[in-house]
């Protein structure tokens, strides 16, 4: 069906329906649009869905809108400019951007003649961008110079000062592989030691349709690396993960069929365009069925709401923050969102309130959630198709589908998973339903950029990749987080998952948030300490935080240390840094030479 705004309704048989096309219907549409497994790159995929959807929307903003035809365009005009500025293939060009279409356009225009994407969040320090464009030995960087309140221009000149100081031509001994910087200025400023955006567009003019062509035939390998995506860094320096063009749309594709994406599926987002969920599960995803992405430069709850009205928004791909906001928003109920009918939340735990609402005030009525990883190519998990709330909050799902796209060895599934003992990194056997999780397949990566030690340490020779994540496997075949395997500690021998304290603690009406972390003990090896947030002007001492506690766990879990916060380490992701949080903690308690008595 091509009609945005359809309707979804349940059936007796619990068969989720989009005016009366079932879920089973839409997934074969899909199928017989991609019959079988084309190993295209991600330039090929697109020339020939853009071909095929010529005429349809491909990009909604409320200031800008695409076609299919037309972002083909602006790829191909963006692909001439970088193969005129030297951008050769394989090499890596990093971006600097909030979510807009000139982000996409530019992944695209990269993909197409070879080279290597490298997306920077755009709410990086000056510390981590100089280190993220420095490891990941980009030869340009593009950026916008501000948008909103971000001033992105702002961090660029201070960690390549040699742009202003020798503005006709310099060269960066920081950055040894940097060869130049394109910066677009939607306010028209010109930027000292930088080529300009509409400079640079002009650069493609003189390259022709037959260069671009040669340039995309000889870039033909699907399984050459497309992307640097780096991770939040909660456990130390960020690791620019790499994945091919093959992993991306065999997982793109999977996404469009795990959620029943309809025919001109009409996805909305205020997730940032960096990161992996949303440019694999939203921009990719929504090619296979000529849809039309919607996003948001830089999230805005009110802004958000008119931007699902006015696109006629048919799904919103969100976390639970975003979620929460709009649902507390006081415009919500004036604007017009009965087009909308999917929404998957992930990347956190939805609490049971929340979807409730979303089906109540928003109207959604196909709801799922799933847990994927920078390194899987986004979501490798999905709850399935017209599951309970319960289950949806509960769980993250199960394997992800792949169709077509899928392993047969896997029963079509995209990844294979298993349980490992977190300290011995060892199989567990079939009985024990609980573990770190392992996960190998078609959409997992080959490993970290110039870092060989830490890709060995997370992926053995078979292709298992150490999740770090620890899970439940129940008897209905989906799977439950418990916690990260790098949290856990022991007390005296007996293994701690933070969480489950962590959500006990959270249940005192005065707490906001509370993390647990372990630390040394010298009697007891390690034990927690708790660093707590409270509620806006409420509070409490540590003697009632115990008390609450200890009736409800065994009591060698009750955090030794107690700190109250106001707010927490976090990565440029919004993620807590645990580490972090364990080094205040030893410092704070006298706790750093635990370690080292006795040694002698």
């Amino acid at each position: 069906m091509s009609k945005a705004g359809a309707v979804l309704h349940g059936t007796g048989d619990g068969a989720a329906t989009v005016k009366g096309v079932p879920l089973a219907q839409r997934r074969q549409a899909l199928t017989q649009r991609v019959p079988v497994w084309s190993r295209l790159t991600i330039g090929d995929w697109f020339d020939r869905l853009a071909t095929e959807f010529a005429d349809r929307e491909h990009i909604f903003t409320l200031e800008r809108r695409y076609t299919y035809a037309q972002s083909r365009q602006m790829v191909d005009r963006l692909a001439k400019s970088l193969i005129k500025l030297g951008v050769k293939r394989r090499e890596h060009v990093a971006m600097l951007f909030p979510t807009v279409p000139e982000m996409a356009f530019l992944q695209l225009a990269l993909a197409k003649i070879g080279a290597v994407s490298v997306p920077l969040n755009e709410r990086l320090g000056v510390v981590e961008l100089e280190y993220q464009v420095r490891q990941s030995d980009s030869a340009y960087l593009i950026a916008m110079d501000k948008y909103g309140d971000r001033n992105y221009i702002e961090k660029i000149n201070t960690i390549i000062p040699e742009m202003r100081r020798a503005p006709d031509g310099w060269r960066a001994e920081q950055f040894p592989a940097l060869r130049g910087v394109v910066i677009e200025s939607p306010g028209g400023a010109r930027h000292a030691g930088a080529l300009d955006w509409e400079d640079f567009l002009r650069l493609g003019e003189s390259v022709s349709d037959e260069a671009l062509r040669e340039r995309q035939q000889a870039s033909r390998y699907p399984d050459e690396v497309v992307l640097i995506c780096y991770t939040s860094g909660t456990t130390g320096s960020p690791k620019g993960v790499m994945v091919t063009h093959d992993m991306l749309m065999r997982s793109a594709y999977g996404a469009a069929l795990s959620q029943g994406f309809a025919d001109g599926e009409r996805l909305a987002s205020a997730l940032p365009l960096h990161h992996m969920f949303i440019y694999v599960e939203g921009f990719l995803a929504t090619l296979f069925v000529g849809g039309a992405y919607i996003p948001q430069a830089l999230f805005d709850a009110g802004e958000f709401l008119k931007l699902l009205a006015a696109s006629k928004a048919t799904r919103i791909e969100s976390v639970p923050t975003i979620a929460i906001a709009l649902l507390n928003h006081p415009d919500l109920k004036q604007h017009d969102l009965g087009t909308l009918r999917g929404m998957k939340n992930a990347a956190a735990a939805t609490p049971l309130w929340v979807w409730e609402a979303l089906q109540r005030d928003l109207g959604i009525s196909e709801m799922c959630t799933g847990w994927g990883m920078t390194e899987t190519s986004a979501g490798a998990m999905y709850t399935p198709f017209d599951a309970s709330l319960q289950v949806i909050t509960e769980t993250v799902g199960q394997e992800k589908p792949g169709g077509v796209a899928g392993q047969e060895e896997f029963a079509g599934a995209l990844v294979e998973f298993k349980l490992i003992d977190p300290a011995t990194k060892e199989d567990l056997p079939p009985e024990v339903q609980e573990g770190e999780l392992a996960v190998r397949g078609n959409i997992v990566t080959r490993g970290y950029y110039r870092k060989p030690i830490e890709t060995g340490e997370a992926i053995d020779k078979d292709g298992w990749l150490r999740t770090g994540d620890v899970f439940k496997r129940r008897d209905d075949g989906c799977y439950e987080i418990t916690g990260r395997a790098k949290d856990l500690y022991k007390i005296g021998g007996e293994q701690v998952a933070p969480k489950e304290i962590e959500e006990i603690v959270c249940r005192h009406e005065t707490v906001n948030q509370v993390y647990i972390c372990g630390v040394p003990d010298e009697r007891m090896g390690e034990v927690g300490a708790a660093f707590v947030q409270f509620k806006q002007g409420q509070g409490c001492t540590q003697a009632e935080l115990v008390a609450f506690v200890e009736s409800k766990v065994a009591r060698f879990k009750i955090p030794k240390y107690w700190m109250f916060v106001d707010e927490f380490p976090m990565t440029a992701t919004g993620k807590v840094q645990k580490f972090i949080l364990s080094k205040i903690a030893t410092e704070k308690f006298g706790l750093a030479d635990i370690n080292n008595r006795g040694a002698n």
